[in-house]
């Protein structure tokens, strides 16, 4: 297996060039429209210069210079600035820049994003629309728009308006299932996606101290998540940061996504989401939003225990329980956030606990590696719930953890992490459920993270095939430095 690295820088210029002409934009527009989508089976490129045409109609008649809004980067790729927003499209993903300092208010911020949204990804309500139903069918659709209302009533108020202003941008109107239109039910059912379709199947693993080659932090992280059928996830990858006047947050996920799967702070505290099933009834009534949640920790705090405790809260329910991985400059634990399932040789009690590298675990699991600790989608704590010896995925890919860990020998550095986080058997990676491979079909984020640097080298699937690649190219990113 082949692995690349490529090195990008994520400041850019932000001076806006008044000379751009409208011949740029025409020209930008026509190489946009050769583009086709083959595995949707439309025209993607021709949907984008239709919407780009209209939005250039719309701010020349309102008397706006594209120029304000829209600029040509130097490699010819487009980008959308207004108060308060930046959207850069880097060709694999989206750069964007949520900037409170410029004073909106959070229902403003999203209304400026979504025009930015529209702008940069004239069919994106398409896009999504078609994803959502693409996870739900049509008689169903009715019990995840009453998922979403129980939901969102506890989503912290800021994401709330911010998401309320991005759907007052979309078509809105009626929910309809399937109709290439995103009302506001819907933007809620995007953005509480792992709290109420769910799905999300993952990976964490660290290594620190004398196991890291530079004595510092290394944690890697997998995203394995259904891309839709027509691969419309891979079309929206995105690296938010959200800065204000004290602190900034980046999020790595997708357009229009305000919540937290992967992400870390200028604290340089870095955590990654990761589900675990114990087969307990769902419930959304008075349930909490874990990945909003956890957004709102990485805002707050500087300090993984901090930021832990506060998602264990007994007074915090959610809808699914999870694992979360939280890493700082220093070593990293594993949040075991069982809400609902059993426990063992606890008296039944429920177990919301942290799990370390020489934690006691259940019998039958080991681990027995120094200045590492790892994750996949289950309860491994002495006591909690076992949903991992029975489950073959979770029991192979721990193993191939194990195993790829420990031929790294002693120490381990970047990039033996990137080798060990996109590791796969045979030629190509497996299938999810059946291959233990770490990098596998469901991919579709891939990073490692120095918490120290803040440097993070990430990979995201080509727009234009669902079939990931055996060399998967990594981009090494940069951020805060400035």
């Amino acid at each position: 297996m082949r692995l690349t690295l490529r090195q990008t820088s994520r400041q850019t210029s932000r001076q806006t060039s008044r000379q751009t002409s409208r011949q740029t934009f025409r020209q930008t527009l026509k190489k946009i429209a050769n583009t086709t989508d083959r595995n949707i089976g439309i025209n993607i490129g021709k949907l984008m210069a239709v919407g780009m045409f209209l939005m250039l109609f719309i701010l020349f008649s309102s008397g706006c210079t594209m120029a304000e809004v829209m600029q040509v980067s130097a490699d010819g790729r487009l980008q959308y600035e207004e108060t308060g927003v930046l959207i850069e499209d880097k060709g694999t993903h989206y750069n964007v820049v949520l900037d409170y300092t410029a004073g909106l208010s959070n229902e403003e911020m999203g209304q400026a994003y979504a025009r930015g949204i529209l702008a940069m990804v004239p069919e994106f309500e398409a896009i999504m629309d078609s994803y959502i139903s693409s996870n739900v069918v049509e008689y169903e659709y009715s019990f995840c728009i009453n998922r979403s209302l129980d939901v969102r009533t506890q989503i912290p108020t800021p994401y709330y308006d911010e998401i309320k202003g991005m759907a007052s941008v979309f078509s809105g109107g009626e929910t309809v299932w399937n109709d290439n239109r995103l009302s506001e039910d819907e933007v809620f059912i995007f953005n509480l996606f792992p709290d109420v379709i769910r799905f999300a199947q993952c990976c964490y693993i660290s290594v620190y101290g004398d196991r890291s080659e530079t004595g510092m932090n290394m944690a890697a992280r997998n995203l394995d998540w259904f891309r839709g059928e027509g691969n419309q996830m891979s079309l929206l990858q995105a690296i938010t940061t959200i800065k204000y006047e004290d602190r900034s947050v980046c999020l790595i996920g997708y357009l229009g996504y305000q919540a937290l799967l992967t992400g870390f702070n200028d604290s340089h505290l870095f955590a990654g989401i990761l589900d675990s099933g114990t087969g307990q009834p769902y419930s959304s009534e008075g349930r909490r939003s874990y990945t909003m949640d956890l957004r709102y920790a990485l805002e707050n705090f500087d300090d993984m225990k901090t930021a832990a405790d506060y998602l264990r809260d007994p007074g915090k329910l959610y809808t699914y329980n999870h694992t979360i991985g939280f890493s700082d400059p220093e070593y990293s634990l594993i949040l075991e956030n069982n809400f609902s399932g059993e426990s063992r040789n606890r008296g039944g009690r429920l177990q919301r606990e942290v799990r370390v590298e020489d934690s006691r675990l259940n019998q039958g699991i080991e681990w027995g590696i120094t200045d590492a600790v790892a994750c996949v989608n289950s309860f491994l704590l002495y006591g909690n719930t076992d949903n991992h010896t029975d489950q073959s995925h979770n029991i192979k890919r721990w193993k191939n953890i194990k195993e790829q860990l420990l031929l790294k020998g002693d120490t381990v550095s970047v990039e033996e992490m990137i080798e060990l986080t996109s590791y796969f058997r045979g030629n190509s990676p497996g299938v999810f459920s059946e291959s233990g491979d770490i990098y596998n079909k469901m991919t579709v984020q891939m990073m490692v993270f120095v918490p120290e640097t803040l440097e993070l080298w990430v990979f995201f699937p080509p727009r234009d095939s669902v079939v990931n690649p055996s060399d998967p190219v990594f981009q090494q990113i940069t951020f805060f430095n400035s």
